[in-house]
This record gives C-alpha cells, structure tokens and sequence, in this order.
C-alpha cells in the first residue's frame, strides 16, 4: 500500500486486509507523509518502510520492491476498496499473471464513490487507448490500483519503470503487456473513501493526469 497522509483511513484499511486468511504480509510505503500515518500504520501490525521520492509511482515501485511473496497485491489504503477482493484477484491468477481490477462496472459503484461520469469515461478511454495500440486484453479503466501480479512476472518488468508520479498505473500494464504477460482486468468493488482523493478529487488535476497518462501511452509506442 502507498500511503501519504493516510492517516484517517489507514488502519481500518490495514485491519480489512489483515483479515483475509490469504493475506501474508502488509507492507505500507509510508511516501513523507506529514499526518501519523507511519505510526498509525506499525501500530495496525503492518510493516512500514519509507520512501524519500516524492509520488505516487515511486512509492507503488518501492512497494513491489519490498514484497516478497510470490503473489503480490498493490492496493491503495484509503478504504475505496473491498478486502474481500483479495479472493477474486486470486481466483483469476490460476490463469493470469497479472489480474488488473476495475472501477468502471457500475454494478460496483457504490453509493459516493468518487467514480462520476468525467473520471469513469475517462478513464476507460485511455484503457481502450492502451488496448488498441498495444493489442492488449479488453481494458475499462487505466487508473485502477487494485491489481495482482505473480513475482515472476514482475520480475520481468521491475527494472524497466521510468514513472515516479501518478501516471505510474498506464506504464505498468503497458509493460506488462509488451513483455507477454498474461493479463485479464476484473470488475472490483469500489466505495467512498474518507477524506478527498489526492489524485482525482478535483476535475482539472484529474483532466491534466489523463493528458498525462495518453502522452505515456503515445510515447511507449515508439520505445523498443
């Protein structure tokens, strides 16, 4: 789980995983946080590293640093997603390495989520940017950090993350795809978090991410 200033959700969300019998080990990327994230999470039983790079991509890369299982979940920790999903993910990797959740279905919208008709559509555009271009599996949602990945998989794509920002998630499943990696996106639920999102919570932020993320798209196409 990458965490800035998560302090108001991040131990109910590390008490949710902790839970599920499947879960081994919750390691929480404390990413400079400024609130008592770090200490609210040791206190939940997690383990907790720091990274001293600022952004959301150089946190999700420290956090698949550090897992050591041979099936590792990147999450985020703000109470949006269920802990029960855990088992779906899983479900789907007897056949995939990768299983990528998405927020889009609206059956698993729930009641104040932060998905409305500017993020939901949004995002699925650029998911269906990254499928045309790259020849990739059916994709509705490039920003969905609700994703499990086999470590063998991983460790054919570590070395070559480059995105340190918020843009990290289109990057991840462009490289997953360009090395071979059988992948699949899933419906998972999606709930209102506490708190305002960092990322998507207000429109023109959300609006300069997604320009982001299809210059990213753009540019991999050309990168051998």
């Amino acid at each position: 789980m990458p965490a800035y200033n998560e302090g108001e959700n991040i131990a109910s969300a590390i008490a949710d995983f902790k839970a599920q019998p499947t879960v081994d080990e919750i390691i929480i990327v404390n990413n400079n946080s400024s609130d008592n994230t770090k200490r609210l999470a040791q206190e939940a039983g997690a383990v907790v590293v720091d990274e001293t790079l600022q952004g959301y991509g150089y946190a999700c890369r420290r956090a698949l640093r550090e897992g050591r299982g041979d099936y590792i979940i990147l999450v985020e920790p703000d109470g949006t997603f269920d802990a029960n999903d855990v088992e779906k993910l899983l479900a789907y990797s007897n056949d995939f390495d990768f299983v990528i959740g998405t927020r889009t279905a609206k059956e698993m919208i729930w009641e104040g989520a932060n998905m409305d008709a500017f993020l939901k559509w949004g995002n699925w555009s650029v998911a269906k940017l990254i499928e045309i271009l790259y020849n990739g599996p059916s994709l509705t949602d490039v920003g969905c950090t609700y994703r499990l990945i086999k470590r063998e998989a991983l460790e054919k794509i570590q070395g070559k993350f480059t995105v340190g920002a918020s843009h990290f998630s289109p990057e991840m499943m462009i490289l997953a795809i360009k090395s071979n990696i059988p992948m699949i996106e899933i419906p998972v639920n999606y709930k209102e978090r506490r708190g305002e999102s960092k990322i998507t919570g207000k429109k023109w932020p959300a609006f300069k991410l997604g320009l982001t993320m299809i210059k990213t798209t753009l540019s991999y196409k050309f990168k051998r």
